[in-house]
């Protein structure tokens, strides 16, 4: 069974709590919506299981400084241990420079965990730091930052009025989740142009349907993948039962924004496409490579198939994208992927917080790094400004015409 890992990235549905944690720079375990509860998993390990190792001796200048500082610091009332202890491991993660290494505090950890189902209230968006400045992985289908106009890239610099700059990310998050109906305002520098932007969002309920689907006049069905939680498994079977049930000639899978999720999900969607085989391989520290086998029988082998990517897609998507390239199932269309391809295990400490760590990469099964290259499709198409103001998915037009190339 794999393990509570996740191959996603931080998802900003910035909801009245913390929910489905998919991200490059903070991947959490959930229970609720889109993510997956622990017990469906392995229950994560708890750092006093793991070989004790002597902290090295350079860590005792910590001890110092904080007995100098109780001792001399002008405030003493800023001396809180909690939020100091807080920033030494922000600061120690900091310096591992991986992104994918976060903390994540008692209750945010909590609130992870909590039992919500169903639906969420946020903005609906995928967020990740990079190089210390929260940016937009890529918007949830139909949310309110995709209505809104953020876009995969997108810098976030203020939120309403604060400067996000030295900002964790959890702090960040937390400053721009909030009850449906109220509204937050971003400051945001998008990727290209010198002048920023101020958008103002109103937080709705978003809805955790991961799998959505609907047949084209051409006979095509088009299935859109939000992300790869602990239901779309089930979600996929269904849906592809009914398109095989409508005699569709071929299938449009679109996965653009789509960061990620559960890695025992997304192998199993993978399987959907894959008569045997593998979905790739994980590699440890070591260098030891271990096969992500495919054991369900596919539904949809045969069926004539496009993928569709863009940079919001990352890892699960990149991963499933990759194994139907490599294995020449299907054809991707789209612009260059996002680039993750960490694996990210589940610590829980003492306290109630947890910490996720990068123990490993993710290879597609022909031996391609993932990590910081993305996937470049076979056909690649961008679409242009005039596109997105005007809604017209040039995209999914040119994944039509390749599937009748492709079929009788």
């Amino acid at each position: 069974m794999f393990k509570a890992i996740k191959i996603t990235l931080f998802t900003l549905l910035v909801a009245a709590v913390l929910t489905s944690s998919f991200g490059a720079g903070y991947v959490v375990a959930t229970t609720g919506g889109a993510g997956a509860p622990l017990s469906a998993l392995q229950t994560p390990s708890r750092v006093q299981s793991a070989v004790p190792l002597e902290a090295p001796k350079q860590f005792r200048l910590l001890d110092e400084v904080w007995k100098i500082l109780v001792q001399d610091f002008v405030e003493p009332d800023a001396l809180d241990p909690n939020t100091m202890g807080r920033g030494a491991i922000h600061g120690l993660l900091t310096a591992l420079g991986d992104s994918h290494t976060t903390y994540i505090d008692a209750d945010d950890y909590n609130a992870e965990r909590s039992d919500i189902r169903g639906s969420y209230e946020g903005i609906g968006a995928h967020v990740m730091m990079v190089e210390g400045v929260l940016t937009i992985v890529a918007p949830l289908p139909g949310s309110p930052a995709e209505q809104a106009g953020l876009r995969s890239g997108d810098r976030v610099l203020e939120v309403d009025g604060v400067s996000t700059q030295g900002m964790s990310l959890t702090a960040a998050v937390t400053k721009v989740k909030g009850p449906r109906g109220t509204d937050v305002t971003l400051v945001i520098l998008r990727q290209g142009e010198s002048v920023t932007r101020t958008i103002k969002i109103t937080r709705d309920e978003i809805k955790t349907t991961t799998v959505i689907w609907q047949m084209l006049p051409d006979g095509f069905a088009h299935l859109r993948i939000s992300q790869f939680s602990q239901r779309t498994g089930q979600e996929m079977q269904d849906a592809l039962k009914e398109i095989n049930e409508q005699g569709a000639k071929g299938i449009i899978l679109d996965v653009r924004n789509n960061p990620g999720g559960l890695l025992s999900t997304t192998v199993e969607v993978v399987g959907q496409f894959l008569e045997g085989g593998i979905a790739g391989y994980q590699v440890d520290r070591s260098g030891n490579k271990r096969e992500l086998p495919l054991r369900n029988s596919g539904e949809v082998t045969e069926l004539p198939t496009v993928v569709l990517v863009n940079q919001g897609s990352a890892s699960g998507s990149e991963l499933l994208a990759g194994a139907l390239q490599d294995r020449e199932r299907a054809v991707i269309i789209g612009t260059q992927t996002f680039g993750k391809g960490s694996v990210n295990h589940l610590r829980e400490l003492s306290d109630g917080s947890a910490l996720y760590v990068t123990i490993g990469r993710w290879l597609t099964p022909s031996g391609r790094v993932i990590e910081g290259n993305g996937l470049i499709p076979d056909v690649e198409l961008a679409l242009t400004e005039a596109d997105i103001q005007a809604r017209h998915d040039a995209q999914l037009e040119r994944a039509v015409q390749e599937l009748k190339s492709r079929t009788p």
